[in-house]
């Protein structure tokens, strides 16, 4: 393998880690600096991870151990497919985002916004390691940098209810992380390691003792609250509905890659055939999916506020992704990562959208969408896009993804799951139509002095409708990872 492509893993994790140690320094001397710093760092972030995707595709996963020394006593990378493509998704969507609040984020002062973009550098350098590492202590580590930045980022404003929210968050993330950590050390006792590879190995003549199922049984607990999974979303309405701009966009790929953790430790960890014994899938995580679903869907249908009403839309959707994954079949895991992607590029969309609207307009809540068509065409029809592609309309990624997963529950057997999906569909299109029914058919009382976003603003908007479209006409294109991934984690590997 070419010795450039061999040390990528490491490179687009330590990017953003470098991107934010020298970012305050030079923004403090050179006012402005620091989104070009940030902007430059996802850049080659998104390249290398595009570089890696390839070599991975063309050559297939490959270990990278740090320092050089092999596990036990080294820590290890592994670059596979699944997180190859998440990678990409990471770092495509956090450009975007950056690219976005580049005129927006100076609301916070130019003090505030040098450590917005190193709260947000480290997040970002946390999830590329999450997806890559191979080390399950390691794992807890970066999931707790990751923690911590989008705490400070919730409560970067120092407002009332931005404070309330982020502790509210600090709170039950940190009973997580507890969890994460009682975790594993049940599964360092019983196994002598923390390598994942290791640990696999090891686990089977001890998968039956209540050490280890406590083990797991903690870890999906904590990794639950990493997620947003219904009972343990409380947190995201508020975090989502009073943090600053871009922080509901960083948050929706962070819930991605607390799912990769998730797919880690059942699949990879414990492997298919032990964790169908132990947990079983069918009746414990697909459940959970299904009745988050349909929870957060009504929960949604309540909102007024449309951030709150994103945020339990993205906790039905984690319980999509958990049913897809619930399902254990190649179909049903295949359709479980493609709704990451799909899910992830929609609500990032649905976000900058809300976002331009509140700076532009001041409106956040259902009724006072009102004529906004008219005010605000181009901003309204890239809404309207991802407001299609959540609700899972053909000819958008959205669709992909959810007629995957059904179509993987009816050859499965368990048609009352596709049944779910599909009332499922019904309710988001009532939550979204109420919106659009607003914006493009009632008459507003709209000022005249409300000007659409200027292009700065929505030139990222566009590249992501546009990705939600491609991703309905060439799901081929990550399906090239996302199929072997399945297969691969299936065979029980990582």
């Amino acid at each position: 393998m070419n010795g450039m492509f061999v040390h990528l893993p490491i490179l687009i994790i330590m990017i953003p880690f470098a991107a934010a140690f020298i970012g305050p320094p030079i923004g403090f001397l050179f006012r402005g600096c620091i989104r070009r710093i940030v902007l430059i760092a996802l850049s080659l972030n998104l390249i290398c991870s595009i570089l890696l995707a390839l070599q991975v595709l063309s050559s297939g996963p490959f270990d990278y151990y740090l320092s050089g020394v092999a596990p036990p006593l080294g820590i290890a990378l592994y670059a596979d497919y699944l997180g190859a493509v998440i990678s990409v998704l990471i770092s495509g969507i956090a450009l975007v985002a950056v690219s976005y609040s580049a005129g927006i984020i100076p609301e916070l002062g130019e003090r505030r916004t040098i450590f917005f973009y190193v709260l947000l550098l480290l997040a970002i350098g946390a999830m590329q390691g999450i997806v890559f590492t191979a080390d399950i202590f390691t794992l807890f580590v970066l999931f707790e940098i990751q923690a911590i930045s989008l705490y400070g980022l919730v409560a970067m404003r120092g407002d009332g209810k931005g404070l309330l929210a982020g502790y509210k968050y600090l709170l039950i993330g940190s009973a997580g992380s507890a969890m994460i950590l009682i975790g594993i050390g049940f599964l360092y006792i019983s196994t002598g390691t923390l390598n994942m590879h290791l640990m696999a190995e090891l686990l089977p003549p001890v998968s039956g003792s209540y050490t280890v199922l406590a083990g797991l049984a903690l870890l999906i607990a904590g990794l639950s609250t990493k997620i947003g999974l219904f009972p343990l979303h409380i947190w995201m309405p508020e975090a989502y509905a009073y943090g600053p701009s871009i922080f509901p966009v960083i948050s929706t790929i962070a819930l991605k890659v607390g799912v990769v953790a998730i797919i880690r430790v059942v699949y990879t960890i414990f492997g298919p055939s032990l964790a169908i014994q132990t947990i079983p899938l069918e009746s414990t995580l697909a459940l959970l999916g299904a009745v988050a679903i349909i929870i957060c869907s009504i929960l949604a249908i309540r909102q007024m506020d449309i951030r709150k009403m994103f945020a339990y839309s993205s906790g039905a959707n984690i319980g999509c992704i958990m049913l897809g994954l619930g399902i254990a079949t190649v179909p049903g895991i295949e359709g479980a990562i493609l709704h990451m992607i799909t899910h992830a590029t929609a609500k990032a969309g649905l976000f900058l959208c809300a976002d331009a609207f509140l700076i532009q307009a001041g409106i956040r809540y259902v009724h006072e969408f009102k004529g906004l068509s008219k005010a605000m065409p181009y901003t309204m029809a890239a809404f309207s896009i991802a407001a299609i592609s959540m609700v899972g309309l053909p000819l958008t990624g959205g669709f992909m993804s959810k007629i995957t997963i059904a179509s993987a529950a009816i050859a499965d057997g368990i048609t009352y799951y596709a049944a779910i999906l599909l009332f499922w569909t019904l309710l988001s299109a009532v939550y979204f139509y109420r919106i659009l029914k607003n914006a493009y058919f009632q008459e507003g009382t709209l000022s005249s002095t409300i000007r659409e976003a200027p292009v700065r603003v929505l030139i990222p908007i566009f590249i992501i409708s546009i990705a939600t479209i491609l991703l309905g006409f060439f799901v081929e294109s990550p399906m090239a990872l996302i199929r072997p991934a399945a297969e691969l984690l299936l065979g029980g590997g990582i």
